[in-house]
């Protein structure tokens, strides 16, 4: 998806909105280049849900996280949001920049159907050698965490906002 249209889809995003996506990813697998299956591995997600915001009046994450933490009973207060490791948020939307290329930062909340190809064709997760496990940071002894994504504009194949599918 090129920026332009990305722009368009949240335009007038005040706060958070629902949002359908589909994605095709590169893999980077374990095993550096002497793994045979390097550069040729993809994942494609289709029919994930996650919520974009565009941050205006605070930070979107870290108020679900704390909100979550007192829906735990533990303090909210010990939560502290530390700075992005990469990128500049671009103000007032859901883009994040770096080093000149678009992305867009969202919540995950619910996973799509997964399909993992070699050189485009099908492949089960257990045929590929070096397929990374998933990891997510400890947001302060949070139970129920909150999944941040940042997907490069151009990983996006389809994303499905307001009754209206962009490509």
């Amino acid at each position: 998806m090129d920026y332009a249209t990305a722009q368009t889809v949240f335009a007038n995003l005040e706060a958070g909105t629902f949002v359908g996506i589909d994605t095709l990813v590169d893999v980077k697998l374990k095993g550096g280049k002497s793994n045979p299956q390097q550069g040729l591995v993809t994942k494609a997600v289709t029919g994930a849900t996650v919520m974009c915001f565009a941050n205006k009046q605070s930070n979107a994450y870290e108020n679900m996280v704390k909100r979550r933490l007192e829906q735990e009973g533990k303090s909210a207060s010990d939560f502290e949001l530390s700075p992005r490791k990469w990128g500049e948020r671009v103000k007032g939307t859901p883009f994040v920049a770096h080093k000149d290329k678009m992305y867009l930062e969202v919540i995950y909340l619910h996973a799509g159907a997964t399909e993992y190809r070699v050189s485009g064709v099908a492949t089960p997760a257990a045929q590929i050698n070096g397929l990374p496990e998933a990891t997510s940071g400890g947001q302060g002894g949070l139970d129920n965490t909150v999944i941040i994504r940042t997907y490069a504009l151009d990983s996006i194949a389809a994303l499905r906002v307001n009754g209206k599918e962009y490509k």
